[in-house]
């Protein structure tokens, strides 16, 4: 599945948080976490923060998708908004 995490949050009144990047946040994430496979969270985080859309199987879609889910200092804004991602995702290629 090609996922495009390019894109800003949102906040709650709808309005986009100025100079936020969901990938780039990813990117951050999955470059200092000490947890998983250090070789593959490294370079879907060099491919995030160059803002290049994601080629993942479904065993890496499960990785990152609980990675999100897990993050314990990431607000449910940003993880709910990553997750729709997948979801989005999911349907266009459905339809």
């Amino acid at each position: 599945m090609k996922l495009d995490f390019n894109q800003p949050i949102v906040g709650l009144d709808g309005t986009v948080i100025e100079g936020s990047n969901m990938g780039k946040i990813l990117a951050d994430q999955l470059a200092i976490s000490t947890k998983g496979n250090a070789l593959k969270l490294w370079e879907m985080a060099t491919k995030l923060h160059r803002g290049e859309v994601i080629d993942l199987d479904q065993s890496d879609q499960s990785t990152v998708k609980e990675f999100i889910e897990k993050h314990e200092s990431m607000p449910n804004l940003t993880k709910a908004q990553m997750l729709l991602v997948f979801i989005d995702t999911e349907k266009k290629t459905k339809a």
